[in-house]
């Protein structure tokens, strides 16, 4: 069995994380990083790692999906997709996860905290009139999925568990039971500047939050009508901190929800 690490880089300012990933590669056989870049990544990362810049479309979820398609993991290996922007508290939550997926046949997927639940989601619906480009106006989320996916997103659910891009730990397997993470290539649109609000937005959006929320949701919608909803469990019951990690929101702490 090994592990693979894919971490999105697009901040780079948690120097003490990258050092831990470094050990941990240097000095675990079974253990590999690999850097899914949507930004140049600095030189510690290009001295240091196995990375690949890839073009900027569709956040972390598509950065994890880029991954997966480049790289040649097996069915057994044990991944976990993480943000660059969190904060190692404890290095522990990696033999905690391990033993979760390996030992719990209906664990599937683990978070890193609770993320607020669904109370319903129905992919039959339209989601934005004004669509990620011109040929998804009015167009439902199940237009959004995978040609091989579409069959699962047939109805409403209620409620649906939801699982954070910040941090997922999952078996290869199970993931590409599901033919990895959403929406289709179609979709893999990145955002632009908008002068009007001075910060990168998605069209028709004041920010990068609605399509970014859809593909969260797709992915989770997707993990619950396949597998149940109780396939998915986390290390906490706070809201982005756990004893292990800590995730920021978009490279900075959230005074809501201060790391404990």
């Amino acid at each position: 069995m090994k592990i693979q690490f894919i971490v999105v880089g697009w901040h780079y300012h948690q120097q003490e994380f990258y050092e831990g990933l470094k050990e941990l590669e240097n000095t675990n056989q079974e253990i590999n990083v690999f850097w899914s870049c949507h930004k140049e990544p600095t030189e510690y990362i290009k001295d240091n790692f196995n990375y690949k810049l890839f073009p900027n479309v569709g956040e972390e979820f598509v950065a994890y999906q880029q991954a997966i398609d480049y790289l040649s993991l097996e069915d057994d290996t044990i991944c976990f997709f993480i943000h660059d922007d969190v904060i190692i508290k404890n290095w522990e939550f990696i033999n905690i996860c391990v033993k979760g997926l390996t030992e719990n046949n209906n664990l599937k997927f683990l978070g890193n905290c609770l993320n607020y639940p669904l109370p319903s989601f129905d992919p039959t619906e339209v989601y934005a009139p004004m669509g990620i480009k011109e040929e998804f106006d009015n167009k439902t989320v199940t237009d959004y999925a995978q040609d091989e996916t579409q069959k699962w997103f047939d109805k409403k659910l209620a409620p649906v568990m939801v699982i954070r891009g910040s941090f997922i730990c999952c078996k290869y397997s199970d993931l590409k039971a599901i033919y990895g993470f959403e929406p289709r290539k179609e979709a893999w649109v990145g955002p632009k500047w908008s002068d009007e609000y001075q910060k990168h937005c998605y069209r028709g959006a004041k920010g990068l939050g609605k399509f970014g929320n859809m593909f969260m949701f797709m992915f989770s919608y997707k993990i619950n009508r396949v597998f149940g909803p109780q396939c998915i469990s986390y290390l906490s019951n706070r809201y982005l901190d756990s004893d292990y990690i800590y995730e920021m929101g978009r490279g900075e702490i959230d005074p809501n929800n201060p790391m404990l």
